[in-house]
Order: C-alpha cells, then sequence, then structure tokens
C-alpha cells in the first residue's frame, strides 16, 4: 500500500498537481517503509515542497545519504539533481553546479539519457544567471545531442525551445528566432504545455524587434491553455505585460502585470516570477512618469532578485533607480546607478538590456559629449546587429545631437597602419575612432595576434591627447617592484634610488597607459591599480605627497577574465573599471578576404615585394588563404617574411613553397632561425607563449648549430 502511494505521488507530481503530491505524501507512514522506499519519499517530498515554494533540503540529503553506497545509481543521481535544483532556486547556482555535475554522471553511468539531458538543462538555467552565456548554451546543444541520439522529437523541441529563450533571454534574438523557426510545433500539438511555453516565449524577439503585432498573434494562441498550466500562466501574463509596455498600452500592461503578480505569490512569494514581474511595474511607471511607484516596485524586486541572485534583475533595478534619481535631480546618484546597472549587464553578457541601459545612459544628459557619443556608438552597434528597429532611430536621432568629432587625419605621420576591407573590422575601427576621444576605459580582447597592441594606439593617436603612449605588461613587473615602477620614487626612497624618477603612470600624464596582458597581473598590481583609477593620483616613494594624473587607460587580454573571476585570480571591482568600452577583435579566421591586402602590406614595408605582376601576389595569397594562422596576423606576417627570405625575392619559389604544407617542427625551426634563436621574439613571431616554444624545442630535439 505505501508503494503505491508513492507511485501515486510520482504521477501527480508529473501532472503538476504538487498540493495533491504534498497531501499524498502526508499519509504515509515512514516507520513501515524499506530504507530504499524512504529514500524515494524523502526526493518525492522535497520535490512536492519546492514546487509550492518551500525549498528547505534537510530530507533531500537523507536520501543522498540512503542512496550514496547503494546500487541504485539512478536515485543517487535523482537525489543529487533535486539538491542542484534546490540550490539553485535559492539563487547559489555555483554550489548547484557541482550537485548537478555529480548528479549528471551519474546519470550517465546507468544509461539514463532522458535524465542526463534534464540535467544539463537545468545547469544551462543556472549558467544564464551567473552570466556564463556560453556555458549555458553549450549545455543545451549538448542535450540536443542527446535527444538526436535517442531519436526523441518531442524533447528535441522542447530542448530546442529552451535553448531559444536563452537566446533572447541574452539578447541574440535574431538566433533565438532562428532556432523557433527551426523547430516549431509541427506533430507536437498535443503536448500543451509545450505548445504554451513556445508561443509567448517565442513572441518575445519579435515584440523587443518591433514587430509587435507578430508577437500579439503568436500570444493569441495561448489563449486555449491559460487555465491548464498556473505558473506558466503567470510567464503569460508576465510577457504580455512586456510586449504592452513595449507597444505604449500602459492600462493594458497594468492589467496583464496585476494579473501575472497575483498568480505568482500563490506559486512562490520568493522567486524569479515575483522579481521580473514586480521590476516590469517600475518600468511601467517610469513610463508613465509615476516616480515613486517606480522605486516602489523596483526595491521590492531587488529585495526577491538580491535574495535568489537573479543578476539580470538586479541590474534591471538599479537601471529604475538611475531614472528615478535623475527625475529628482540627483544627478550624481543617478550616474552611479547608470554605470552600476551597464557594468553589471556588461559582465552577465545580457546584450539587449546592455544596449538600452546605455541608450537611456547617454540619452539622460549626465554625462559628456565624448562619453555620450561613445555609449552611442556601443548601442547602435548592437541594434543594427539584431535590427531592433525602433532603438535604432532613438540612438541615430540622438547622436544627430552630438557635437561632430574631431577629425582624424590618417595619413599623418605617427598614425598606425589597419589593413582591412572586412566589415566588422571597419565597424570596430569607427567604434574606435568615436570613443577615441572620451575619457572611459577602453578593454581590448582577441587572440593572440590579432592586433590589440596595433589598435591601443590606433585609439591613442585619434583620441587627440598630446602625452605620450606608455606601453606596459602586467606580467613582468614583480610584486617588489610594482609601487616603484608605476609610480616612481625620489632620491634616497631606497638604497639605489640616486635621483628622482617618474612612474610609468605619471609618464602617461595627458597620454595614454596601456596595459597589456592584465589577466596575468598580480593581486598586489591589480590593488594598486584600482587605486589609481580611483583616485587619479599618484605618490611616489618618498614623499607624502600625491600628484594628479590624467592618462587614458587601456587594457588588454586574450584571456577570459571571467574565467579568472569566477577562479578568484582577477578582482571583479577591477574588472567592472577596465570594461566600460569592450572592443573584441576578431580571428585572422573571420577575416580572409584581408589576407591577399596583407601580404601585399607586409612584403613592401619590409621591402621585398618580389618584381611581378599583380596575378603572381594573387596566387601566393590564394595558396596563403588555405592555411591556418593560430597567431593571426602575427603569424601570417612572419610566414610572409619567412617566405621571402628563404625564396630571395622569387615570387614563384614563394608560391611553391607557400603551397607546402610546413610541418610542426619546420615552422619552429624556420622562426628560430629568424629571430637569430631568440626564443621570445620566435613566440611572438609564431603567436605562442615561450614555454610552448621551450616544450617544442625539447620535443624535436632542436639545438642552435656551432658559430666557427
Amino acid at each position: 500500500m505505501t508503494a503505491k502511494v508513492l507511485t501515486t505521488t510520482e504521477e501527480l507530481l508529473r501532472n503538476r498537481d504538487f498540493a495533491a503530491a504534498l497531501s499524498s505524501l502526508e499519509t504515509v507512514d515512514t516507520s513501515l517503509l524499506s530504507r530504499s522506499d524512504y529514500g524515494l519519499y524523502c526526493i518525492l517530498l522535497t520535490e512536492a515542497r519546492a514546487f509550492l515554494g518551500t525549498y528547505e533540503h534537510e530530507h533531500v540529503d537523507e536520501a543522498i545519504e540512503v542512496f550514496r553506497y547503494s546500487a541504485e545509481t539512478n536515485l543517487f543521481a535523482r537525489a543529487k539533481y533535486v539538491r542542484g535544483w534546490l540550490l539553485s532556486l535559492q539563487g547559489k547556482h555555483r554550489e548547484a553546479k557541482q550537485e548537478l555535475l555529480e548528479a549528471y554522471a551519474n546519470y550517465l553511468r546507468c544509461n539514463d539519457q532522458k535524465h542526463a539531458a534534464t540535467t544539463l538543462n537545468r545547469m544551462a538555467y543556472g549558467a544564464v544567471q551567473t552570466g556564463d552565456i556560453q556555458s549555458a548554451i553549450e549545455s543545451l546543444d549538448s542535450t540536443l545531442e542527446i535527444y538526436r541520439d535517442t531519436d526523441d522529437q518531442l524533447s528535441l523541441t522542447r530542448g530546442a525551445h529552451n535553448l531559444g529563450y536563452v537566446l533572447w533571454s541574452t539578447g541574440r534574438l535574431t538566433k533565438s528566432q532562428e532556432m523557433y523557426s527551426k523547430y516549431p510545433l509541427t506533430n507536437l500539438e498535443t503536448d500543451e504545455k509545450l505548445a504554451f511555453n513556445y508561443h509567448y516565449n517565442s513572441a518575445i524577439p519579435y515584440a523587443l524587434k518591433g514587430d509587435i503585432k507578430e508577437a500579439r498573434k503568436r500570444m493569441a494562441k495561448c489563449k486555449p491553455y491559460l487555465e491548464t498550466y498556473k505558473r506558466e500562466k503567470a510567464i503569460y501574463f508576465e510577457n504580455l505585460g512586456l510586449i504592452n509596455i513595449l507597444d505604449g498600452k500602459y492600462a493594458a500592461a497594468k492589467k496583464a502585470l496585476t494579473e501575472g503578480l497575483e498568480l505568482s505569490l500563490t506559486i512562490a512569494p520568493e522567486s524569479a516570477l515575483i522579481s521580473q514581474n514586480k521590476r516590469l511595474f517600475g518600468d511601467l511607471y517610469i513610463a508613465t512618469e509615476k516616480y515613486d511607484l517606480a522605486e516602489k516596485y523596483a526595491t521590492e524586486a531587488l529585495v526577491v532578485a538580491e535574495k535568489i541572485n537573479e543578476r539580470v534583475e538586479i541590474a534591471a533595478c538599479w537601471r529604475v533607480f538611475a531614472q528615478v534619481a535623475h527625475h529628482r535631480g540627483e544627478d550624481a546618484k543617478a550616474r552611479e546607478w547608470y554605470d552600476k546597472a551597464i557594468d553589471l549587464f556588461n559582465l552577465i553578457g545580457t546584450r539587449y538590456e546592455l544596449a538600452v541601459t546605455r541608450y537611456l545612459a547617454a540619452a539622460s544628459g549626465l554625462y559628456n559629449a565624448s562619453e555620450r557619443t561613445a555609449m552611442l556608438y556601443m548601442a547602435r552597434e548592437y541594434f543594427e546587429a539584431e535590427e531592433v528597429a525602433p532603438f535604432i532611430a532613438k540612438v541615430q536621432a540622438q547622436l544627430s545631437q552630438q557635437p561632430s568629432r574631431a577629425k582624424v587625419d590618417k595619413g599623418s605621420d605617427g598614425c598606425p597602419t589597419i589593413i582591412t576591407v572586412n566589415d566588422e573590422m571597419k565597424k570596430l575601427l569607427d567604434l574606435a575612432e568615436h570613443v577615441a576621444q572620451s575619457e572611459m576605459t577602453v578593454f581590448l580582447t582577441g587572440d593572440t595576434g590579432t592586433g590589440k597592441d596595433l589598435l591601443a594606439r590606433y585609439i591613442h593617436f585619434c583620441s587627440g591627447r598630446t602625452g605620450e603612449f606608455v606601453t606596459v605588461n602586467a606580467a613582468a613587473i614583480p610584486n617588489p617592484m610594482i609601487e616603484a615602477e608605476l609610480f616612481g620614487h625620489t632620491k634616497g626612497a631606497f638604497t639605489s634610488a640616486d635621483k628622482d624618477r617618474k612612474g610609468l603612470i605619471e609618464q602617461a600624464d595627458k597620454g595614454t597607459f596601456y596595459l597589456n596582458e592584465i589577466a596575468d597581473a598580480t593581486p598586489e598590481f591589480q590593488a594598486k591599480l584600482l587605486e589609481v583609477l580611483e583616485t587619479r593620483q599618484v605618490r611616489r616613494l618618498g614623499t607624502n605627497t600625491s600628484k594628479k594624473v590624467n592618462f587614458r587607460l587601456i587594457a588588454a587580454t586574450n584571456h577570459d577574465l571571467k574565467e579568472r573571476m569566477h577562479d578568484g585570480h582577477f578582482r571583479v571591482d577591477l574588472y567592472h573599471r577596465l570594461n566600460e568600452i569592450p572592443l573584441t577583435l576578431p580571428p585572422l579566421s573571420a577575416r580572409t578576404e584581408d589576407i591577399p591586402l596583407l601580404v601585399e602590406y607586409f612584403l613592401t614595408d619590409s621591402g621585398s615585394k618580389p618584381n611581378g605582376d599583380g596575378d603572381a601576389l594573387e596566387r601566393l595569397s590564394a595558396a596563403l588563404r588555405l592555411q591556418d594562422f593560430p597567431g593571426n596576423v602575427r603569424e601570417l606576417q612572419a610566414r610572409v617574411g619567412h617566405l621571402a627570405m628563404v625564396s630571395r625575392g622569387n615570387i614563384d619559389r614563394m608560391i611553391e613553397l607557400a603551397q607546402q604544407s610546413e610541418s610542426e617542427r619546420d615552422q619552429l625551426l624556420h622562426a628560430l632561425e629568424s629571430c637569430d634563436w631568440n626564443r621570445t621574439r620566435a613566440a611572438r613571431m609564431l603567436g605562442v607563449s615561450e614555454a610552448t616554444i621551450r616544450r617544442r624545442v625539447i620535443k624535436y630535439d632542436l639545438a642552435q648549430p656551432a658559430i666557427d
């Protein structure tokens, strides 16, 4: 009889009748249960309570211990999954990930592909909340592979729709639309819940892009399901409220959000449903100029969002606070809220919300002309890429009001040469020129050899700054020398200080301080840099007097700073300071149309351009375009230089050599020979680390020839 109750409870949970499931479990006399059945009882009890908004994990912890050393691997995996799910609901996403990874491994161990995929879906949700968008997309892609392998079309469609949701919720609107179009509801409409989710979620990317008619058409298809699924109904009203706000139908928006909020409060009073709904009320009251109400609802939303670590909503609440403060004339506070919101949206990768916030901040008039222009250009770049029609017009209207930037003479002496016909690179350079004259920090990312150093110099040139361009490798300064190198010293400050000396930051006064390899900076270096960025003052060793410095910071890395922050190796507060204007350089593989121009430039610049017709250079470029250059433009330059050297300017010989695929050993040997066996220069030429060069030298038993 007791086992039958557990089976009945499972069925009630599948049918989402959570109250009945809980009532069923309350009739169980646990003293009559076997150890295994008691473990299952604990899992079911935890699930039922969680669906009703109680996130206690005492019973699931007992279940984990019951099944930890048993042969019932699937139930151990389920218990781990439920614990991870609970942690995720509480906003403890990193702790949840560890539990879910263990659940996933155990599901695979017992070949339960279906639940392994479910676990990946849950991990994807947590990754979205913590801003690890790429991990979320990878997890969902893996679920789709599982469903394809098992030929589970229903689950495949459901997983694709989950991916579509993640894509639009992080601002990848076009890709989201493509995903929903690729996996429509054809032949699967018997699954009512799937259909309900599909209609109200697929409507949003259309609404955000400005196609309100299509969005409403999709929402209208939800009506047959409204009285069946309570939680989904609450989300439906929330989405309908958002669409009405975007459409300027504020009375209708208020009605929809009110219905959604009332439902959400009966489901889970402290959940994402509540924080999202109340924050949308904040947006609604901003639009209708009821600022006190906007602040009230955003404050209530923030309390819930912070409790469950819903970072998108936290940043969105800060954006509401910024608009309220600006309306009240509290400009410094408004700017602080905007800056915080921009930093967090940028950190977690929610592109649509980031672009909207940049537009609103720029339109507020709280920033100077160059800062406004920089934010508007970055917002326009996103809105144009995703075809967000309503904001394209708004941004353009704001840009037309901005003063013209100083004209850059790209042909003048000292202007770095950047060769490109690639559309993305041209957009990047246009953006770089516009942001150059702001005071905002530029953060350059991209693979090694893509041209970050060159772009940094280009930005300095376009900035009109009269001071020096000072380059510093953040990884190259040992901790004991940080203060002396960055801040300088006076005579007698320490034993070898025989004269006054400017620090590197002071050298960059009225100029640009270019900080390369920032991801490798030590904790001590990071702390000192953050202090200078906050105060804009330096104090030389040996004196108590501080000096104001006016420098523009550009930082660069080819590493993932978000990963470094996650591992505790990079300060989050410093990342926010650095990431005001992020610019990412594309790899050479994404701009292969530039290779012919680059080849000709490298040969001409080195004085080794061979005599011959243009057709020969085209054939040389065609041969090089077929090759991989993991070291990007820098490696291409090294390859072209090597070809010119060994062919002695014979173009036919260069083409012949270019058509031959070099082994790793030959590439290394040629690089070392070209650099007189200087391993540091060879590493830079090949676009790899010096440690890699050392390993390969040992691997291939290479040695520098003895000098006669």
